[in-house]
């Protein structure tokens, strides 16, 4: 048994530069840490391209017997099999009859002497070589795609198929460093089965960030965990929640989910023993960075031990990302993409065996990079898609392909914090409750580690340890550990009177980062530093439609003939617990709210759990 190793991200690196070799990465499972699998000294590198006029069946055959032998000996077979690969194993089939072009590429594998076990912790982004994804260019317009779902629809009302997962590729550039655009993905979408595989001297680059297992075999154990149907996260808990109701219930994205769920039943079924293939979980929702995924777990017994002829030609590819049935689908959507998908919806393996006991694993090429590249300049292939049914909506299914662009296109997100500023006084904590909810909350959606009985256990503490009127800084880092900052606050005489004006221009509502407390607080910092320019104490945020939010520290409230209210904070601003204090009591009500709104309005006030109530005067230009 090779034991794991815990070393700095900055030892890791170095010696990874140094070894080179393959990379295969579980950034989920240990939040703050990366389990890393190294495999490197390659002993050989084996390519196969499709030949015209050439069989290659037996070729192929003999191949993937070699690689059952290659493992038994204590090497480790690794590598892509590109999605093409599946004219060879998919029933009625062939690829000698195939219309593939000459030189297209079926699979790229090599054959390491040698693997290393490590973990490290996630490396500050700040850390990373320079590196920058540009041009990012879906092939196909939302006319074009409706065009081909139209294409896809009459198949599917004709009987031809009961769901086809329509694919199309997204040209972009790359520059600089490679291996930090790997590190870098990987700080947006966590996931097990993270892969940076540069491909021997061919200038090619494999980078996956695969939220998706195909198979994975230990013994004679065999499990799938097929993915169909997807939303994207929301930036407010509310929102969040709603996206995620609603991919729980959605008969479409069901109905998806249950057709490649059976497919992956039968499929199993001509390859495990008799009354083994076990359903596990249906329907499961699985929250990733960007999105919410639908994911199934089908278990099954091996009827004979591992070999991958056996099993590829019972699995590969993946049903997922074909439809239903396997062969007519796979045929129908070569005809309405017209072009190869290449490592796109393919399967990235490791293999090796461990006291005469396989382990092999195995994950659908999705949200992976297909990169060639010219020193520091690099284009690549990125490929997205979903499934089409009678269900389905073609501007809904164009904006499910683009929403899985998100892992390109959002920024990195920097190293910080979940934060909750509390009130503490003679040993108790104001609204503790509140504080503690909203901190659960944010960690859950950032997916930090979060322990509440570890919670419960710094919150005693600090109970204990301060006896004054104090203001505390407790912090969660994404590893799940607490600390907690105080300042003795001085006594107030009477309530504050504070100078607000309206911010330069609006904030950005597709930042993240304005919807949750964490030390990531940059451009609310930058903000202030205005605010200090003008001589004024905090200023107004506001949407790109002139919506009120709330203030750099605080939130609002205001009187309009004898009732308070508080803004609406469904496009940005922080739902203080204060503020969710009031509206629980009835005190106050919600409101979409302009500058009007306060302009004219007869008072207003903010308010946090700290300062409490704060009279305003608003400054205007």
């Amino acid at each position: 048994m090779i034991l794991i190793e815990s070393i700095p991200y900055s030892s890791f690196e170095e010696s990874y530069r140094n070894l080179g070799g393959l990379l295969f990465e579980d950034t989920l499972t240990h939040p703050g840490f990366t389990l890393s699998d190294h495999y490197y000294d390659a002993k050989e590198t084996i390519e196969l391209i499709y030949k015209k006029n050439q069989n290659l069946k037996e070729q192929i055959t003999s191949l993937f017997d070699r690689l059952d032998e290659e493992r038994k000996k204590g090497h480790y077979p690794c590598g892509i099999l590109y999605y093409e690969l599946g004219y060879h194993f998919i029933e009625g089939l062939d690829l000698f009859e195939s219309n593939l072009k000459e030189g297209t590429p079926l699979l790229h594998i090599t054959l390491f002497q040698k693997k290393r076990k490590l973990q490290y912790k996630n490396p500050d982004p700040n850390e990373f070589l320079n590196h920058s994804i540009t041009k990012i260019n879906p092939k196909w317009p939302e006319a074009k795609y409706i065009e081909k779902w139209k294409q896809c629809n009459e198949f599917l009302v004709q009987g031809e198929s009961y769901e086809l997962n329509l694919c199309f590729p997204v040209e972009l550039e790359l520059m600089g460093d490679l291996f930090s655009v790997f590190q870098s993905l990987k700080t947006k979408q966590k996931t097990k089965y993270s892969v940076y595989y540069p491909m021997g001297e061919n200038s090619k680059t494999i980078i996956s960030v695969s939220p998706e297992l195909f198979f994975e075999v230990k013994g004679d154990e065999i499990k799938t965990e097929p993915m169909k149907g997807t939303i994207v996260r929301g930036n407010t808990k509310k929102e969040d929640q709603k996206n995620f109701n609603y991919l729980q219930t959605s008969e479409k994205e069901k109905a998806e989910n249950v057709m490649i769920t059976d497919l992956y039943r039968n499929d199993l079924g001509r390859i495990a023993k008799q009354g083994t293939v076990e359903v596990e979980e249906l329907f499961s929702i699985r929250g990733l960075n960007t999105v919410w995924q639908m994911v199934s777990k089908v278990r099954a017994k091996l009827n004979q031990p591992f070999t991958w002829n056996t099993v590829l030609s019972a699995l590969f590819p993946s049903g997922s990302v074909i439809g239903a049935p396997k062969q007519r689908s796979y045929s129908l959507l070569r005809s309405l993409e017209g072009m190869n998908r290449g490592c796109y919806t393919g399967a990235f393996f490791t293999s090796e065996e461990e006291n005469d006991v396989p382990l092999i694993r195995t994950s659908v090429t999705i949200r992976t990079l297909e990169i060639e590249s010219n020193g520091d300049n690099h284009k690549a292939m990125y490929g997205i898609g979903s499934g089409v049914t009678v269900l389905s909506k073609p501007n809904e299914e164009y904006a499910e392909c683009l929403s899985k662009l998100r892992v390109l296109n959002n920024p990195i997100p920097p190293k910080f914090e979940i934060l909750e500023t509390l009130l503490v006084c003679k040993g108790r904590i104001f609204l503790k409750e509140f504080h503690t909810k909203r901190m659960e909350g944010t960690a859950i959606r950032f997916g930090f580690s979060f322990s509440k009985e570890k919670l419960d256990e710094i919150i005693q503490e600090l109970e204990l340890k301060i006896s004054l009127k104090s203001r505390v800084r407790l912090l969660l880092n994404e590893t799940g550990g607490f600390h907690f900052e105080s300042t003795v606050l001085s006594k107030r005489t009477k309530r504050p009177t504070i100078k607000l004006c309206f911010a330069k221009e609006a904030i950005d509502s597709k930042n993240i980062f304005f919807y949750h407390k964490t030390t990531n607080r940059k451009e609310y910092d930058n903000l202030m530093l205005v605010c200090k320019e003008m001589k004024v104490d905090d200023c107004i945020l506001f949407d790109t439609d002139g919506n009120v939010l709330e203030t750099c520290i605080r939130n609002l409230f205001y009187n309009q003939n004898g009732t308070w209210y508080t803004p609406s904070l469904d496009t940005g601003g922080l739902p203080g617990v204060f503020r969710e204090y009031l509206l629980k009591k009835l005190w106050v009500k919600e409101k979409v709210t302009t500058k009007d709104d306060l302009i004219y309005a007869s008072a207003i006030l903010t308010a946090n759990s700290v300062r409490g109530f704060e009279r305003v005067i608003l400054v205007r230009e």
